[in-house]
């Protein structure tokens, strides 16, 4: 087992480097410091795999010591951190970057400085009945303490505010890297208070997978928006059928150019005008034949050919991120589907 486990860290470690390099080459693409951040933060992660896979032949890994020793509490408390560089770069939430890097890092150090440099005595725990016996002991509740704030500001991503019209990344996205974020977190969590071997290999292949999987997004899958497409001005809609409710959808897609909401979806529209999924649904064959999904597809992708028309020279990419698109297969299948052919082929029918 520890052979396999072995090739398998091997191989995800020469990957982490390769992507860290390829994010790293491509680093001026966004605009943003987001590549540059996941470049780093996937060298310094192959280089712990390197070290873990070192110490697993030494038999010296996290689960062969005492539980929660105070480099295994604090240390990954700045670790964790660094992991909220990335989101908050590509999420850009509403309020000031600053102000929530306060928000979440402040407590963090001040948590990371007490435990680390206010000369605390710590007493070993090897066992549960160790902990039971020192429980009622300062450094040991501290310790506890310190893992529970480390799961809970885990979880605390989900509160980070989500603007679609400002972020460069889908909803979705964030909410897949919270959701592996905090299950990294679980797992860190069960190693110190369990020391199993099982959990550190879990710990180790979800951490790495994690890394791969953000890399892979940023360079297939995100589309990037530079600051010049925020000046394009809103389309103009033509006339359609007289009809009180499709008036109110009309009104609600074009204030503040909502159809370019990466997540609007018929429920959400059909909540914000107090009306319900079938009404709402009929409102739309009834005057333009489309399901509300092949509406806002058409919409979308009418506005990128009709900028495309204009300009040819214009980045499609970026028209794509403009009109809602965060995922390039998503936003290259719609126009193929509306258009009958691939975008490269209709900007070669362009020229």
């Amino acid at each position: 087992m520890k052979y396999i486990a072995t090739v398998i860290l091997v191989f995800m470690t020469l990957s982490l480097v390769v992507s860290g390099i390829l994010l790293w080459k491509r680093r001026r693409e966004t605009g943003d410091y987001s590549r540059i951040i996941w470049a780093v933060l996937s060298w310094f992660s192959a280089f712990f795999t390197l070290t873990f896979i070192m110490r697993t032949w030494m038999g010296t890994t996290t689960a062969d010591g005492a539980f929660f020793e105070p480099e295994h509490t604090f240390v990954p408390i700045l670790i964790q951190m660094t992991f909220f560089l990335y989101p908050l770069e590509v999420i850009r939430p509403t309020i000031g970057r600053v102000k929530v890097y306060a928000l979440l890092f402040v407590p963090l150090l001040l948590l990371v400085l007490t435990g680390m440099c206010a000369g605390i005595e710590y007493t070993p725990i090897y066992s549960y009945a160790d902990l039971w016996q020192h429980i009622g002991e300062f450094n040991v509740w501290f310790r506890l303490l310190t893992l529970f704030v480390m799961l809970f500001y885990c979880f605390s991503l989900f509160l980070v505010p989500y603007d679609w019209r400002k972020s460069s990344v889908d909803k979705k996205f964030i909410m897949s890297y919270s959701c592996i974020f905090c299950l990294i977190g679980l797992f860190h969590f069960c190693i110190q208070m369990s020391h199993s071997h099982w959990f550190v290999l879990a710990h180790q292949l979800v951490w790495i997978t994690f890394f791969l999987y953000v890399a892979w997004y940023e360079l297939k899958e995100r589309l990037l928006v530079s600051e010049t497409m925020m000046q394009l001005q809103k389309p103009c809609e033509d006339n359609q059928v007289d009809d009180g409710l499709w008036t109110k959808i009309l009104l609600w897609l074009d204030d503040n150019e909502k159809w370019r909401d990466p997540n609007l979806s018929l429920s959400t529209l059909s909540d914000l005008l107090d009306s319900n999924r079938t009404y709402v649904g009929e409102a739309f064959k009834r005057n333009t034949g489309m399901t509300f999904v092949e509406y806002l597809t058409k919409r979308r992708i009418d506005f990128v050919k009709d900028k495309l028309n204009e300009d040819r020279n214009v980045d499609i990419h970026e028209l794509f991120n403009y009109v809602g698109y965060r995922q390039r297969s998503t936003a290259w299948r719609n126009f193929q589907k509306i258009t009958g052919v691939t975008p490269t082929e209709y900007l070669d029918s362009l020229t």
